[in-house]
C-alpha cells in the first residue's frame, strides 16, 4: 500500500497544478485572481436568481456607459434592487446589471496624451474558466493607428474588508464610508482595488469579474476617430466581440512632468527593502526604489520626501513604549556620528543618492527633509558613538537645552552640505500635523542657527500654523462642510486666498478621514477622480496623501496595521514592481482632468460660466455613495466641446 503521507503530498501537488498552474505574473504578491476568501453570501444562495438577470453568460458595462465604466468598484457578489432602493438613492442605477447586446459599439472619447480608463465586468450563475480579454490595434483613417501597446488590460482583485484599530479611536466608522462596492458576507466582505496583469483567470460561481481597459493616447496622435475590436473568450461560453470607438479630439495635456498640479505622495523607501526582503541602500533596493519613484513621477509627483533622523513617525505605544505608526517604519537618509570631542558630524551619502535618482525619474520639486521633531513624540536620534564605538539613542524634548544644540548643529552642517550640492533652494524643513506653540520654539531655533532656512519650510496640519511654512497642506477636516469645519482657528478659504497672493503652495490632505471623499481601499470609486477636481473648488495648488507605499506585511491577505484599510499605500506591491489600484488609476485621471481645465481656461476656450459648473457638478455629493457617475461625464463635455 502506498505510504498516506506520499498520497497526501501528491494530491498537494496536483491541487497546486490545478489551482496555480495558469501563467500568473503577479501570483506571489498578489495572489491567484480567484482567492478572494469569501463564501457565497447566505441571501445569494436562497435567491439565486438575485444575482444576475439572465442565464449562461453575462457580460454588462459598469454604470451601463462605457465613459463612466471606471468610475465605480463592482461588488463582487452583485444583486437587483428593489424599486424603493433606487427612489431613496438614485446613485444604485449605476450598479445594476444591464447585459450589453450582441455587437454593441463600445465608445470612448480623449483627448491627445491622456489615458483613459473602462470597466467591462461578467459573471454567471456557474463557474467560468480561461476568461481572456484581448484589444486589437485601433485604427483610423489614412492609416494612423493606435497600437494595442498603448492599452493595458488588468483584473480587478478583490480584497478582504478588515476594520482598524484607529476607528475605535478617531477615524471614521467602516459603516459610515463603505457603499456598494462593498460585499460578502461580513467573514470578510470583500471589495475589488488591485489591477492585476495576468494572461487569463477563473471566475467562481454568482460572482462578478471587472476587467480593467487603460488606454494611453500617444502625443503623437492625430485628432480623428479609431476603430477596433474588444475580444472576450471563455471555456464555457466562447468567444464574443464587441466593436471599440475612440474618437481623440484636437486638445491636448502636458506630459506629467509639466503638470501644474502639485502632487505631494510620501514615498517611503523603507518599506521597499523590507517588503522585498532585501538590504537597505543595497543594489537590489535601489532598482525597486527606481521603479516605485517612477510610478509615482508618472502622475506628475512634485515632491521628493527624505527622512533626515530616524523614525520621524513615532506614536506612543503599548506599555509605555513608542514604535513607528506603521508596519515597516521609516530608516534615516542621514547617518549621525557623535566625535570624542562631542563634536557632531554627519554623512550625507544616502541622502544624496536618493534626491538625485529621485530627480532623474522626473520628480523635480521641493525635497523636503522629515523631520526636526517627530509625529507624536518626543525625538529620538539614533547615532554612532565615536568614543565607545557604539550605536546609541538620544531621546530629547523639544524644550531641552541639548535639543536646540543637537539642531542647531545639524541645520548648520546640513545648510552647508545643500549649498555645495547645489540644492538648497530645492530643500525644506518638513513638518508633520506639529501645534502652534511647538512651531514657534523650532522657529526660533532656525532663526538663531540658520535664518536662511525661515522661508524655506513645509507643514501639514491645522490651518492656524500656515503662517510658519512656505509649503502648506491643510486638512480637509477643516474645510466647508467637514466635520472640523467650525472647529478651526482661522477660516481655511481666507487663508487658501490670501497665501496664494502672497505666491506660497497651498494644498490639501486627506488621511484616515473624513469619511468621504477619500481614497481608502473601499472608498467609492468616483471620490478618486474628485479630489483634484476639489483643488479646483477651493483654489487650492494640488493634493498631499501622507503615504504612498506604507504596506502591511501581507497587503492581499490582511490588509490593515493600524489605520484604516488603504489610508497607507495607495499602490500595491508586485513581483516587480508596483501594482496598480483603482484609486491610484482614478486619481491620475483627476489630475488629467484638472489639467485640461487649466489649459481650456488658460486660452479662453470655455466660458467662465460652464468652467464654473463644470466644477459644481463634478464636486456635488462629496459622499461617492450618493453621486451619479455621469457628474463627472458632464463636467469633463463642459471641457471637450467646441464652444
Amino acid at each position: 500500500m502506498m505510504d498516506l503521507k506520499k498520497i497526501f503530498l501528491f494530491g498537494l501537488v496536483l491541487l497546486f497544478i490545478s489551482c496555480f498552474g495558469r501563467k500568473t505574473e503577479d501570483y506571489e504578491y498578489a495572489q491567484n485572481i480567484l482567492d478572494d476568501i469569501a463564501e457565497v453570501p447566505e441571501w445569494l444562495k436562497m435567491n439565486v436568481d438575485e444575482a444576475f438577470p439572465i442565464e449562461g453568460l453575462n457580460v454588462w458595462i459598469p454604470t451601463n456607459n462605457f465613459k463612466t465604466s471606471s468610475l465605480i468598484r463592482v461588488p463582487r457578489f452583485p444583486r437587483k434592487y428593489t424599486d424603493e432602493e433606487l427612489e431613496e438613492n438614485q446613485a444604485l442605477k449605476d450598479f445594476m446589471i444591464v447585459p450589453v447586446a450582441k455587437g454593441q459599439t463600445m465608445a470612448l472619447t480623449a483627448v491627445i496624451n491622456e489615458q483613459i480608463s473602462a470597466q467591462i465586468a461578467l459573471g454567471a450563475e456557474r463557474d467560468i474558466h480561461g476568461v481572456k480579454l484581448q484589444i486589437e490595434d485601433l485604427k483610423g483613417l489614412e492609416g494612423k493607428t493606435i497600437s494595442k501597446e498603448n492599452i493595458r488590460v488588468r483584473y480587478v482583485k478583490y480584497l478582504p474588508v478588515e476594520k482598524s484599530r484607529s476607528e475605535y479611536v478617531w477615524s471614521p466608522k467602516l459603516e459610515e464610508i463603505v457603499g456598494e462596492g462593498t460585499s460578502g458576507n461580513m467573514a470578510p466582505n470583500i471589495v475589488g482595488d488591485p489591477l492585476v496583469e495576468l494572461s487569463e483567470v477563473d471566475v467562481p460561481a454568482y460572482r462578478a469579474q471587472p476587467i480593467w481597459l487603460t488606454i494611453k493616447v500617444p502625443k503623437k496622435t492625430k485628432p480623428g476617430t479609431y476603430i477596433g475590436k474588444i475580444l472576450l473568450s471563455t471555456n464555457e461560453f466562447g468567444q464574443v466581440s464587441y466593436p471599440l470607438k475612440l474618437t481623440v479630439l484636437n486638445k491636448e495635456i502636458p506630459d506629467p512632468l509639466n503638470y501644474k498640479f502639485h502632487l505631494d505622495m510620501w514615498v517611503n523607501p523603507s518599506a521597499i527593502a523590507e517588503f522585498y526582503k532585501v538590504n537597505h541602500w543595497s543594489d537590489k533596493h535601489w532598482k525597486f526604489i527606481e521603479v516605485y519613484l517612477k510610478e509615482y513621477a508618472s502622475r506628475g509627483g512634485k515632491n521628493i520626501t527624505t527622512t533626515i533622523t530616524h523614525e520621524p513617525w513615532h506614536k506612543p505605544w503599548i506599555g509605555g513604549k513608542t514604535r513607528s505608526q506603521i508596519a515597516y517604519g521609516y530608516k534615516s537618509m542621514v547617518s549621525w556620528f557623535k566625535e570624542e570631542n562631542g563634536t557632531w558630524k554627519f554623512d550625507y551619502q544616502i541622502f544624496d543618492k536618493y534626491v538625485d535618482l529621485a530627480s532623474k525619474t522626473g520628480i523635480g520639486g521641493q525635497i523636503n527633509a522629515f523631520s526636526m521633531t517627530p509625529f507624536h513624540t518626543g525625538q529620538k536620534i539614533h547615532y554612532f558613538d565615536e568614543t565607545d564605538q557604539q550605536n546609541k539613542v538620544l531621546t530629547l524634548n523639544i524644550e531641552d537645552k541639548a535639543y536646540r544644540k543637537v539642531w542647531s548643529a545639524f541645520l548648520k552642517s546640513f545648510s552647508k552640505h545643500l549649498k555645495g550640492k547645489g540644492i538648497f533652494e530645492r530643500t525644506y524643513l518638513a513638518f508633520d500635523e506639529k501645534p502652534e506653540e511647538q512651531m514657534k520654539i523650532i522657529h526660533d531655533i532656525i532663526a538663531n542657527a540658520t535664518p536662511e532656512f525661515l522661508s524655506k519650510t513645509v507643514i501639514s496640519g491645522h490651518p492656524e500654523v500656515g503662517e510658519h511654512s512656505n509649503n502648506f497642506s491643510i486638512s480637509y477636516m477643516f474645510f466647508p462642510g467637514q466635520p472640523l469645519e467650525k472647529r478651526a482657528v482661522v477660516d481655511v478659504l481666507p487663508t487658501i486666498q490670501k497665501r496664494k497672493e502672497q505666491g506660497k503652495t497651498t494644498t490639501f490632505y486627506l488621511c484616515a478621514e473624513p469619511a468621504h471623499p477619500n481614497t481608502l481601499t473601499y472608498s467609492p470609486a468616483i471620490e478618486g477622480q474628485m479630489i483634484p477636481w476639489l483643488a479646483l473648488k477651493y483654489h487650492t495648488d494640488g493634493y498631499l496623501r501622507w503615504a504612498f507605499n506604507n504596506w502591511t506585511k501581507a497587503p492581499f491577505k490582511t490588509p490593515v496595521f493600524i489605520h484604516t484599510q488603504g489610508d497607507d499605500y495607495q499602490i500595491y506591491p508586485g513581483k516587480n514592481g508596483p501594482v496598480s489600484s483603482i484609486r491610484w488609476e482614478l486619481l491620475k485621471e483627476g489630475i488629467e482632468d484638472y489639467e485640461l481645465f487649466r489649459s481650456m481656461k488658460e486660452k479662453g476656450s470655455v466660458p467662465k460660466d460652464s468652467l464654473q459648473k463644470a466644477i459644481e457638478l463634478a464636486t456635488r455629493y462629496q459622499d461617492g455613495r450618493f453621486k451619479n457617475a455621469e457628474d463627472l461625464l458632464l463636467s469633463r463635455d463642459m471641457l471637450i466641446v467646441d464652444y
